[in-house]
């Protein structure tokens, strides 16, 4: 991986990359914007995080990505119900979900390399 100043958010994300949420939800925004309850809907479908999305945990997320930069969010107040606040991917997030993406991505090579040896080595013995 490059070796450059990177926001300080990619240490937290690279610390719960194996749960899924955050690089699920930056993936479901790089697609396109998106509201809070969508999202809830979107990351449960999608099959991709190790945990049922609860309102509080989404929602604790995308506060701490905005706060990260990671994503912009601005309310909609067009439709005749209650505002909504709509999140979409800054430049910042797309680059997070580039990190995200090199950090799966050198964990499945270490994972295929361990089921492989495993293969060669314990299943041999058995």
């Amino acid at each position: 991986m490059k070796e450059e100043v990177q926001n300080p958010a990619f240490a937290y994300i690279a610390g719960r990359i194996d749960k899924m949420l955050v690089p699920t939800l930056l993936y479901i925004l790089a697609n396109e914007p998106a509201h809070g309850y969508g999202l809830i809907q979107m990351v449960n479908e999608s099959g991709f995080s190790e945990i049922e999305a609860d309102p509080a945990t989404i929602y604790r997320n995308l506060r701490r990505m905005e706060e990260d930069g990671l994503v912009i969010s601005q309310w909609e107040t067009e439709n005749n119900g209650p505002a909504r606040r709509a999140y979409q991917l800054s430049r910042e997030g797309h680059q997070a979900l580039d990190y995200c993406v090199q950090l799966i991505n050198d964990k499945v090579i270490r994972m295929q390399a361990f089921l492989e040896q495993y293969q060669r080595e314990v299943k041999k013995i058995e």
